[in-house]
């Protein structure tokens, strides 16, 4: 793991980059990508020169559940101080990539809670994307899971 970890340094385009967001940018393995994180979990929490953290390119990058996604949302929702369902919903994890298994392991009246800091549903959150992503899927099966709230 460290000859790989020195090799994605060494990689013209990375010489910037936090060594977690040029791991997933280079498509590293998940077994390295998920050993910087167990190693390294404030790496989480580091934003690149862009203003960008992890959670960030993963998604970009499409960075799947169990290739690393999974331990990036446990540990920066927990890093912010935040529900998962919010981090998911704020950085446009995608339904069939994240989202879903985050509701299904903490239940659906997560979606029927505003988040303190917004004051928005988890769906509004998903919907609006802000400064980050959004997926519109994710909006579409937690408004189909959480119809109570629009009436």
């Amino acid at each position: 793991p460290s000859f790989a970890l020195e090799h994605i340094l060494t990689l013209p385009n990375n010489q910037n980059l936090p060594i977690l967001q040029a791991a997933i940018i280079n498509k590293t393995p998940p077994h390295i990508i998920k050993g910087i994180i167990s190693r390294f979990n404030e790496f989480v929490n580091t934003k690149d020169s862009l203003g960008q953290y992890p959670i960030d390119v993963a998604v970009n990058c499409r960075l799947s559940w169990d290739d690393g996604m999974k331990e990036i949302i446990q540990i920066f929702s927990s890093a912010q101080l935040s529900a998962a369902i919010y981090i998911c919903a704020k950085h446009g994890i995608q339904w069939e990539n994240g989202t879903r298994n985050v509701i299904e392991e903490t239940g659906l009246s997560m979606l029927e809670r505003e988040d303190e800091i917004t004051g928005l549903y988890p769906f509004m959150l998903a919907a609006t994307g802000g400064k980050y992503n959004y997926d519109l899927g994710s909006v579409f099966h937690m408004i189909e899971r959480s119809s109570g709230l629009l009436l």
